[in-house]
């Protein structure tokens, strides 16, 4: 078989998977077309083409959708869900997912729900949770880039924690919290800035990272 030949029967084979896939996802989200271009901000004619098993989804688009149905690209694209997971879990949540520069506006209630996420918060109530997208390298290589934090705001954090954390007027920021009785360090969430834990007393915790997304490490 040669590389063309090779090449457009992986291609189909990959839009296949994604039209069923996106299909059998709408159809549990009861979500129809134009909500879900209204939900993530890709085109109707987009949507249509991939349900319809045509096209050529970019990387943006693969990620807006998986990070929508609160799965990774590889289970949108590559896995029969169907098969693999005949019932999708019951305790996913619609939850609002910003940017990091964009939680204080929503801690404080003046920010508007812009985007949301449809993913598994566990026994945790959806009211008290939200979503923070990675939208640097500062955390690599633990967490690039793209990665999405499901953040719990009124859970006590526990000893190796990734917490959501803001310092004294400056910016909010992940850090990993150790505490020693009613002390507590932190420590930046990747050790290529450093091991080096730093005590606080001025300090205020507003949430625990209780799950990591990372769509570019399948």
């Amino acid at each position: 078989m040669s590389s063309d030949v090779e090449s457009k029967f992986a291609n189909t084979v990959f839009i296949h998977c994604l039209s069923e896939n996106l299909k059998r996802l709408m159809s549990y989200r009861n979500i129809d077309t134009l909500q879900l271009c209204e939900k993530t901000g890709i085109a109707v004619t987009t949507i249509n083409n991939l349900r319809r098993g045509t096209g050529n989804p970019t990387l943006s688009t693969l990620q807006a959708l998986s990070v929508f149905f609160g799965i990774t690209i590889t289970q949108l694209t590559e896995t029969n869900l169907s098969a693999d997971y005949p019932t999708l879990p019951k305790s996913n949540q619609e939850i609002p997912i910003f940017d990091l520069h964009e939680v204080n506006d929503f801690l404080e209630g003046a920010g508007k729900k812009k985007n949301l996420l449809f993913v598994d918060v566990g026994q945790h109530l959806k009211e008290n949770c939200f979503a923070i997208k990675v939208t640097n390298n500062s955390m690599a290589p633990f967490f690039e880039k793209g990665t999405v934090f499901v953040i719990c705001k009124n859970m006590s954090a526990q000893d190796g924690d990734i917490v959501l954390v803001k310092f004294n007027n400056y910016p909010y920021c992940f850090r990993k919290v150790f505490i020693e009785e009613d002390t507590y360090f932190f420590s930046p969430v990747s050790e290529i800035l450093g091991k080096e834990l730093s005590k606080s007393k001025n300090f205020a915790i507003y949430g625990v990272v209780i799950k990591a997304i990372q769509h570019f490490h399948e």
